[in-house]
């Protein structure tokens, strides 16, 4: 199965289930950022309709998203929640028959993002399922998710992968961008996709630029005007596009403040051990974890959040002349 990485045990566990006719009518696949939640998703949709035999028509029109009994809502926005309307609209296809396999099974990216009113509106399908029916919820945290709805599926939780895994793919994926690979492996942290985001997408790209320029500043000394000058709204962009650049901000608040404890984990945002020691040693732990924790605090009610307040704090939080 070139397609999916890892997660075996995962797939021979539905293949058994499938044959002792215990399979549950709901499961919640959690996993980071990355870590191939709908890949593991689509598979696991093969081996309950199919074979698997990964070749047929049935197994290629699931794993590109367009079989028409694997109805999915793909969420990539995370500064929107998931409606009621839009988790109604798929409830109506729960009651619809299969059009070519004997189950329909229903998808939902970034199942965190459901509203209250829409989990409570899932729940009721949930506890009087129909008997061809079943749910895959895909999340970064099951927590996140309303303690009813998850005391009603199983959770699977996808594997992470080695730093020798990512590199033989990113290899194989990208022969000409062997410069990035470094940066890529240790950006994945066990998640392909984080790497293959960070080399194809121009957004998740330039979030770390900004972020890297705005450490590379802090080097020495830094002034308001000069962090500002890196991240502000206006040169970071857009709403979503502030989300991903505090998404890595933390990251590599996270990098500092472990080498700074001297906690031995590994790094997640910097690729030069060099550039990490010289920040750990420069940089005040008061004011590293004052901005992480007001960064985890805009990301959290990120929807609601004004971006040129934010990013005017974190700022004057970092810099030395204030």
């Amino acid at each position: 199965m070139s397609f999916i990485i890892k997660n075996e045990e995962v797939l021979t566990s539905f293949a058994e289930a499938k044959r002792s006719g215990h399979l549950s009518h709901a499961y919640i696949i959690e996993g980071t950022e990355g870590s191939g939640k709908l890949t593991l998703a689509r598979a696991i949709a093969m081996t309950v309709v199919c074979t698997p035999c990964y070749s047929c028509p049935t197994c290629k029109k699931i794993m590109s998203g367009t079989h028409q009994d694997i109805c999915e809502i793909v969420h990539r926005d995370k500064s929107k929640q998931i409606s009621i309307q839009e988790i109604r609209d798929l409830l109506k296809e729960v009651y619809i028959k299969p059009a070519e396999c004997d189950k329909k099974i229903f998808i939902i990216e970034n199942a965190q993002q459901m509203s209250a009113d829409a989990q409570n509106s899932l729940l009721q399908v949930f506890e009087e399922p129909p008997k061809n029916v079943m749910f895959f919820l895909l999340t970064e945290s099951r927590n996140l998710l309303l303690p009813t709805l998850k005391s009603r599926a199983v959770t699977l939780k996808t594997e992470k992968l080695t730093d020798e895994d990512i590199l033989t793919e990113l290899k194989k994926r990208y022969p000409t961008l062997s410069d990035l690979y470094d940066r890529a492996v240790v950006i994945a942290d066990g998640a392909l996709g984080k790497a293959i985001s960070f080399l194809e997408n121009e957004s998740d790209s330039n979030a770390i630029k900004i972020v890297s320029d705005y450490f590379d500043v802090l080097r020495e000394y830094a002034t308001y005007a000069s962090l500002t000058k890196v991240m502000s709204a206006k040169s970071v962009g857009d709403r979503e596009k502030v989300f991903l650049v505090m998404k890595n901000f933390s990251l590599a608040l996270r990098d500092i403040l472990t080498k700074s404890f001297s906690y031995d984990k590994k790094r997640v945002f910097f690729s030069e051990s060099y550039d990490l020691m010289l920040l750990s040693q420069r940089l005040d732990r008061k004011k590293l974890i004052s901005a992480y924790d007001t960064v985890s605090s805009i990301m959290k009610d990120y929807s609601k959040m004004n971006v040129q307040s934010a990013l005017s704090k974190i700022n004057m939080i970092m810099c030395d002349d204030f």
